[in-house]
């Protein structure tokens, strides 16, 4: 795994690391707005305070912010990660946690070949069902793809990623890939505390799995100066002698950093991980689904599929992977016995390695505004992975409508009613920037 700073962002200093000093500095900044007096009954600017402080009192009172976990002076220093190499079940991790944005390679189209954690059976598998399926899209879809493409070289390639997109399903979710992951820097700091808990007590097997990439990225984080240490502090804070005696005059305590890789955040609150439902004592996981305003809703999925869902940062979801091993099966080969049973054979093969497409149960949830108007509005869609919209569209919707229905509660039922069994095209307000021309609501790819 390699994590590098994004060069373009704001906190980077010529060597590529993060700026811890000017970062304390704005986070003293943006503290100091929250409770400063007026002065001559003019209320307090941020400029006005950058104007009359000077650096020993802005950086130290950017220090008792973290010390003291009032962190939201320092959500305003956003840390850009360029990951790559990293393994996709980390990517989702992060994915699962607020405050960020990612632009991650998709692993739908990306060609898969052996590494150090791709396995050779793994690519035989994948390679194997690229051609099977290659061959089964075009006697079933081959003229449809035609028609759109336009061309027979567009068809051919419109029918490889299709193939792709589903070979993928006998690839281990600790595939790597890249991302571009942005994140507040207290916010990332609050997260490898998290990652942290899991290390020193991994719940089941695929937290065990995921520990050395856990440390690796700590580590990586920490040499980068994005994770703040006591060395971190000592080094950033301490570099000139007329800073170095103000600020040990009010933190003495720094004075014995050096060299100290220590975090400095805590997790006072006692937080964990979002994605691990085992690890949430109020998690609705394993209660029946609950309908109204807002949603509880679990279904099993799989691994690629709710890496699509958790996306949409409006909903919360969770996972438990189940003791008993299944996986999804696309439904274009579901109508030959011998193409079933030779998808599950062969995806069950390769079941220790966490593939794509084994099912999780998974909870999300949300209002039923952030589930129709936001998350649907991207996933209810022709062009979407078929596993998400066929969530949405033939599961999630319906059964929100009926039990809207059931219990009672009519007039939040026919606000629903327009969007049941319609892709996002069809829904009420939306406006479709594509141009696909073809929406499928019974597709088999």
């Amino acid at each position: 795994m390699e994590i590098k700073l994004d060069p373009m962002q704001g906190y980077v200093t010529k060597e590529r690391l993060f700026d811890q000093k000017k970062a304390f500095i704005s986070t003293g900044v943006k503290a100091a707005v929250c409770y400063k007096e007026p002065k001559n009954n003019i209320p307090i600017t941020q400029d006005m305070i950058r104007e009359d402080e000077d650096f020993i009192t802005l950086v130290n009172r950017g220090l008792n912010t973290v010390y003291q976990d009032h962190t939201t002076p320092s959500e305003h220093q956003m840390v850009s990660l360029e990951i790559t190499g990293a393994p996709k079940m980390l990517l989702m991790v992060l994915n699962n946690e607020k405050q960020y944005t990612a632009d991650e390679r998709s692993l739908r189209y990306t060609k898969v070949e052996e590494n150090n954690v791709i396995s050779k059976k793994e690519v035989e598998l994948y390679n194997k069902w690229i051609n099977i399926l290659c061959f089964v899209i075009e006697n079933k879809l081959g003229d449809f793809y035609r028609k759109f493409s336009k061309s027979e070289a567009g068809a051919k390639k419109s029918i490889l990623k299709m193939a792709q997109e589903n070979a993928r399903y006998m690839v281990s979710v600790f595939m790597p890939t890249t991302t571009t992951y942005t994140v507040p820097w207290i916010q990332i700091n609050k997260i490898i505390s998290y990652m942290q808990k899991v290390i020193d007590d991994p719940k089941d097997d695929l937290e065990k799995r995921l520990v050395p990439y856990f440390k690796e990225f700590i580590s990586k984080l920490i040499n980068l100066d994005v994770a703040i240490t006591k060395d971190s502090i000592y080094r950033n804070l301490l570099d000139d002698e007329k800073s170095k005696d103000a600020i040990l005059k009010k933190h003495p305590e720094i004075k014995y950093y050096k060299d100290d890789k220590t975090l400095i955040y805590k997790n006072n609150k006692d937080i964990d991980l979002s994605l691990f439902a085992s690890r949430n004592p109020f998690s609705g996981i394993n209660d029946k689904n609950e309908y109204g305003y807002n949603i509880s809703y679990n279904n099993y999925e799989s691994f690629a599929c709710l890496a699509q869902e958790q996306r949409h940062r409006t909903i919360n979801c969770e996972m438990l992977v189940p003791d008993d091993f299944m996986s999804y099966v696309p439904p274009i080969i579901k109508d030959n016995d011998y193409l079933m049973k030779e998808w599950i054979k062969d995806i069950t093969s390769v079941k220790e390695v966490y593939p794509q497409g084994q099912l999780v149960k998974v909870n999300r949830c949300g209002t039923i505004k952030n589930l129709l108007k936001y998350v649907s509005q991207e996933r209810a869609c022709d062009r979407a992975q078929l596993e998400i919209e066929r969530v949405y569209v033939d599961d999630m919707i319906p059964d929100l409508y009926n039990n809207l229905k059931a219990t009672g509660k009519d007039a939040l039922a026919q606000k629903v009613k327009p969007y049941v069994k319609k892709l996002r095209c069809a829904f009420p307000g939306y406006h479709c920037p594509g141009t696909c021309g073809h929406p499928r609501i019974n597709r088999e790819l």
